[in-house]
């Protein structure tokens, strides 16, 4: 009877030690699944870099980093300029030489936006897609900019700068205070901007938004 139990004892010491050792060798395997898994999971879409979300990158640094209540446009131009500072991706754009929009050169696109919106020098086709965002109220800002890619009447830098002022619009179009007058503005000081650089064409759009807080 001894022997009977003895036996019995060690057949099942051995099954205990088998699962014993099935749970060990799973282990790692669930850890390195669950490592991988979040892993993936933390992974998101890369940052943009696009001239529009610089823009609105600038703006942000400028309504965070100063309170510009009571100050001249001159004053805001400067402001602006320092926000800059905490805007790598905008620092890099800019070229050698950068000068900023005196207040004189800004009044094109604050004040007298409606006479220089006319007198913009742009091709006949570009200036019809500049009139669709004007005069349309309502606007497929993903299927226009596929639209201008694929256009084959606007030439590359037409459509760099055509392509920033629609994303930019797409990215604002839920502004409490925008209207036809804004989106003048902003066309108006981006393409007055591109005539010296992406950089001053950036700069001219944020400081547009800012006098728009």
């Amino acid at each position: 009877m001894k022997k009977t139990t003895f036996i019995c004892s060690l057949v099942f010491l051995f099954i205990l030690m088998a699962c014993d050792a099935g749970d060990y060798e799973q282990a790692p395997n669930t850890f390195i699944h669950s490592s991988e898994t979040s892993g993936t999971s933390v992974q998101g879409k890369p940052a943009r870099t696009d001239l529009a979300s610089i823009t609105q990158q600038l703006t942000a640094g400028y309504v965070t980093y100063f309170d510009d209540r009571d100050t001249t446009l001159s004053q805001k131009i400067v402001l602006l300029d320092s926000a800059s500072l905490y805007v790598p991706l905008f620092t890099s754009l800019k070229p050698v030489g950068f000068s900023l929009p005196t207040a004189t050169e800004a009044a094109f696109f604050l004040t007298d936006y409606e006479d220089s919106y006319t007198a913009l020098n742009v091709s006949l086709q570009m200036r019809s897609y500049l009139d669709t965002l004007i005069g349309s109220q309502s606007i497929d800002y993903i299927v226009l900019a596929d639209t201008i890619q694929a256009d084959l009447n606007l030439t590359s830098t037409e459509k760099l700068q055509l392509q920033f002022i629609v994303i930019y619009l797409g990215d604002t179009y839920n502004d409490p205070i925008e209207d036809d007058s804004w989106t003048k503005k902003r066309i108006v000081a981006a393409v007055r901007g591109f005539t010296k650089s992406s950089a001053n064409a950036v700069f001219n759009v944020a400081l547009v938004q800012i006098t728009q807080q």
